[in-house]
């Protein structure tokens, strides 16, 4: 999944100060240009309905290109359309996104409210618009293993009992080791191809260590 976005880039909700107007007019301004290099149009993806309009960029950007939502017809804007921009998803909407993204650009803003991105951001090597200039952190090497078998098993969504026993034995491991980061983990799964349901059955594996 992850080779399939051309090129990504995030708002991170790492400032109480910054207004969610400044946030998403960054991500328009990126997914234009996107729009522009690639002569394509482009897809705002929401979580519902009614949110582009409470945000001046939004509601344009939705009435010069398409708006949608995990809930409305595929059919509503195809498939690989163009440069898609997703504000504040959840991991259902991520995922979505990421769908119609394959083979163009990403834009995400993030809502830690929502689903943190700071994994997901890692992953893809996603252009922080907030320091355009700085370079994506890298995952450290426990970690990034860790991931590789987690990957491994998630085919059935960690909804079976093996898939939970071998995701529960390597979270472990990376608890044990203090390397256990709850955002970077389900961030950098959702990059690498795992579905929604996988990621929230594993959010609840993490969240079981802590009691």
């Amino acid at each position: 999944m992850a080779n399939s976005i051309v090129r990504a880039a995030w708002v991170p909700d790492d400032d109480p100060e910054r207004d969610w107007e400044l946030a998403a007019d960054l991500a328009v301004v990126w997914v234009r240009r996107e729009c522009a290099e690639q002569d394509a149009a482009g897809v705002l993806v929401v979580n519902a309905f009614g949110v582009e309009q409470q945000i001046p960029s939004l509601r344009t950007f939705a009435v010069e290109h398409t708006v949608t939502t995990p809930r409305a017809a595929r059919s509503r804007v195809g498939s690989g359309v163009g440069p898609v921009l997703a504000y504040v998803p959840d991991e259902k909407t991520l995922n979505f996104a990421v769908g119609l993204a394959r083979g163009s650009s990403l834009a995400v803003v993030e809502s830690i409210g929502g689903f943190p991105l700071r994994g997901w951001a890692s992953q893809l090597g996603a252009v922080d618009l907030t320091r355009p200039d700085e370079q994506p952190a890298g995952l450290r090497p426990e970690v990034a293993k860790a991931i590789e078998r987690l990957d491994f098993y998630k085919n059935n969504g960690f909804g079976d009992q093996f898939g939970k026993e071998q995701a529960h034995r390597i979270l472990q491991s990376l608890q044990s080791a203090g390397a256990l980061e709850r955002d970077v983990v389900l961030g950098v799964l959702a990059a690498r191809g795992a579905s929604a349901r996988a990621v929230r059955n594993l959010g609840k594996l993490i969240d079981g260590l802590a009691h």
